[in-house]
């Protein structure tokens, strides 16, 4: 039985929002995207982040559009074992590199847990780990087929009891409308000396900037192919952008690069040239720790790439 297509996604109330990372409401065009090219990129002139404006209204509407069945379990369930097993094999070198950052290994948390991949093989490596997801149907799949808990209270105002040695966003804080109470929310549930790892796009990698360069030369129209498609990232942080937003959050960033998913720690001969020292692979990952003193102190300092 064939599944049947999905509905055009037509936004019923549209909003204009400031930038989410600073406030400033001056900006320029940066782009159009999307089926039909209806929806806007802009650059905010006062921090450099790349951010939708207008946008269709964010509420229960949009989250269910957007995530309600964002992943299909069916299509999990179904998944070859080989398959399986490339996912979590692209995912072992993720957590070995995190497993450096944090020895103390107490206990992790995976904001944006979908179907529980990272978490199966991150869950041997922790005393305790958890997870957070805002669907009903990934959270029952995960507690089922992986045994951790995800929790589906909104990660801002998570109130578990525990702190967490390690907390890990994997493009997820983009879908976000405000990422400032998530990092708050982060500063507040880790331990001390844990650590904080946050992955995102990379709207300035050479793939994208080439692919704007040919929509601006008008030798392509770059239109999305699926009307049912939802423009679900909220913001898209150019690297400098990201790692001063983190900062003024409280955090110290040690250490930042980018890859794609044929990579995943870029330690590959030619992607330590061209995606740690470049900064041009389509996915960025950060490493931040929380300052010592209250959030936002003045005597943050970033360091380079591993």
């Amino acid at each position: 039985m064939s599944t049947p297509p999905k509905l055009a996604y037509e936004p019923k109330e549209w909003e204009d929002v400031p930038c989410p990372f600073c406030g400033s409401r001056d900006r320029r065009l940066h782009e159009r995207f999307g089926w039909r090219l209806r929806f806007t990129w802009v650059e905010c002139l006062a921090c450099g982040l790349i951010y939708q404006s207008p946008r269709p209204r964010y509420d229960g509407e949009f989250v269910q559009a957007a995530y309600g069945d964002y992943v299909s379990l069916a299509d999990e369930a179904g998944a070859s074992d080989a398959r399986k097993r490339r996912w979590l094999a692209g995912l072992q070198p993720v957590v070995d590199e995190m497993l450096t950052f944090d020895t103390r290994r107490t206990a992790l948390l995976d904001v944006g847990s979908a179907v529980g991949h990272f978490l199966r093989v991150a869950k041997p490596h922790w005393k305790k780990a958890m997870g957070v997801d805002v669907s009903d149907r990934m959270r029952a799949f995960v507690e089922r087929e992986v045994g951790v808990k995800v929790l589906g209270e909104p990660f801002e105002t998570l109130s578990t009891g525990e702190r967490f040695s390690c907390i890990h966003m994997s493009h997820v804080i983009e879908h976000v409308p405000n990422p400032s109470a998530w990092l708050h929310k982060a500063h507040e549930l880790l331990e001390e000396d844990g650590v904080l790892v946050i992955a995102v796009p990379n709207i300035r990698s050479l793939g994208e900037r080439i692919k704007l360069f040919l929509k601006n030369v008008g030798l392509r129209r770059g239109e999305w192919s699926s009307p049912a498609k939802t423009p679900d990232h909220l913001f898209e942080p150019p690297i400098p952008v990201l790692l001063r937003f983190i900062e003024s959050h409280g955090f110290d960033v040690v250490s930042y690069y980018t890859y794609s998913r044929t990579d995943e720690t870029s330690r590959r001969p030619f992607n330590r040239l061209y995606r740690r020292r470049l900064l041009l692979g389509s996915n960025t990952r950060v490493y931040a720790r929380p300052r010592r003193g209250r959030p936002g102190s003045a005597d943050a300092s970033s360091s380079g790439r591993p």
